[in-house]
C-alpha cells in the first residue's frame, strides 16, 4: 500500500515536519512509480477537493487486506470547528459538551476488476453520531439512513449496502457529560467512475463530511445543495 496522501492540509509529510504548512493546492507532489494513474487522479482529487468548513480531516492508513491501494480520511464534525482547525488542536478548544460527529471513509482501489463491486472502486466509511432523547425510538435507524442517502446522492453511489446501530451508554465514577444515546453507521457503496476508469474521490470524501456536519446542525441550519 502506497504512502501518497498526507492530512490535515494534503501538504508532503516532510514539509508538515518543517513546520511550513500551507493550502494543499500550493504544495507540489510528485507520482509515485508504483501507483496506477486512475488512483493517482483520484488522490489529485482529493487534496483538491472543497474542505466543508466545520470539519477535521486527518489521514489514516488503508489495511493492506481491503484492496491493492486506497485513500483513508478520519473526520470530525462539529459546529465549533472552522476549516484550520485540526485534529491536535480541537479537543482542547470545544470542551465537554459539544456536539461531535466523527466517522471516516476509505477509497478503495483493486488493480483487478471486483465482480462483488461491480467497478475497480468501492468506498466504505463509518459515522458514529449523536443521538438526541426525542429521536432514541425505533424510527431513528431509518432516519439516520435516509439522511445518508441524500448526501451520497450527489456522489453518484451505487449498491448502497450497511448497518445503522443504536447505542446506549450508562456512565460510572467520575466520568462525565457520556452521551447517554448514539448511532453507528457502517455503509460501503460503488461510486460511478468515469470512462477511462478514473473516480472523482474528493466528492465521495466530501459527502461523507457534508453528512457528518449536518448531523451536528439543526436542519435550518445546513445549506441546501
Amino acid at each position: 500500500m502506497a504512502d501518497i496522501y498526507a492530512f490535515p492540509l494534503g501538504t508532503p509529510t516532510a514539509a508538515r515536519a518543517n513546520g511550513k504548512e500551507s493550502h494543499a493546492a500550493d504544495m507540489p507532489m510528485n507520482k509515485p512509480l508504483d501507483v496506477p494513474d486512475a488512483v493517482w487522479n483520484a488522490v489529485l482529487s482529493v487534496r483538491n477537493m472543497q474542505r466543508v468548513n466545520g470539519v477535521a480531516y486527518r489521514e489514516i492508513p488503508i489495511p493492506c487486506a481491503l484492496a491493492d491501494f486506497g485513500i483513508g480520511v478520519a473526520l470530525e464534525g462539529s459546529p465549533y470547528l472552522d476549516e484550520k482547525t485540526y485534529f491536535r488542536n480541537d479537543r482542547g478548544m470545544m470542551g465537554s459538551h459539544c456536539v461531535k460527529a466523527d466517522g471516516w471513509i476509505m477509497v478503495l482501489y483493486s488493480c483487478e476488476y471486483r465482480d462483488d463491486w461491480h467497478s475497480h472502486w468501492r468506498c466504505v466509511a463509518f459515522a458514529s453520531l449523536p443521538l438526541p432523547h426525542e429521536e432514541e425510538d425505533c424510527l431513528a435507524p431509518s432516519m439516520y439512513w435516509d439522511s445518508m442517502l441524500d448526501r451520497l446522492d450527489g456522489a453518484y453511489a451505487q449498491d448502497v449496502s450497511g448497518t445503522v446501530t443504536v447505542t446506549r451508554n450508562t456512565a460510572f465514577g467520575l466520568i462525565r457529560n457520556v452521551p447517554r444515546a448514539g448511532c453507528e453507521l457502517r455503509v460501503s457503496w460503488t461510486p460511478l467512475d468515469y470512462a477511462d476508469g478514473g473516480l472523482d474521490a474528493g466528492a465521495q470524501v466530501e459527502s461523507w463530511a457534508w453528512f457528518l456536519r449536518s448531523m451536528t446542525q439543526s436542519e435550518e441550519d445546513v445549506p441546501v445543495e
